[in-house]
């Protein structure tokens, strides 16, 4: 599913992200939070967290594009969850996806499709036996090319510091 790096079509040169791309990945994550946590302390402890887990973690993944001149032109986040087995997770392990980002340069050129196809791919070599996301209205029609469907249901708690 994700590119090898050959040739100059969609998604060429789609690699596994290393501690080296974690300023070019807090830009890009940056660039997708609506009204978050955009403050210094949020930036410093999310880019010194992928230099520390980044090709280290075995559960912390990510997929990008280098752009032509230097940086970053996409990119894919995402995580390997581990709980109990069961019907709908029969190796314990699912996936989540926390973000897919085209820098705006260098967008509908295949990128967040080649990235996000190659992110699934390290998932279920991880075994992973589902993978999750959340999707916004522009990126819901190409999750669902690359066989996403909805899930009803969900709900979330923010516990808050010190829980």
């Amino acid at each position: 599913m994700g590119g090898d790096g050959a040739g100059a079509g969609p998604g060429a040169g789609v690699r596994p992200a290393g501690p080296g791309d974690a300023d070019e990945l807090l830009r890009l994550r940056v660039a997708v939070l609506d009204g978050g946590p955009l403050d210094e302390q949020w930036r410093t402890t999310f880019r010194d967290d992928l230099r520390e887990r980044l090709g280290r973690d075995p559960d912390l993944l990510a997929h990008v594009v280098p752009a032509d001149g230097g940086g970053l032109a996409a990119c894919a986040i995402g995580i390997v969850h581990r709980g109990y087995r069961g019907p709908s997770h029969p190796t314990g392990r699912w996936g989540r996806i926390h973000a897919v980002v085209t820098d705006p340069a260098h967008r509908r050129r295949g990128h967040a499709r080649a990235v996000t196809a190659a992110l699934v791919e390290a998932l279920g070599a991880r075994g992973c036996g589902s993978v999750e996301l959340r999707a916004t209205e522009a990126g819901a029609p190409l999750y669902r090319t690359l066989g996403f469907g909805p899930v009803d249901g969900y709900m979330r708690l923010n516990l808050g510091p010190g829980h």
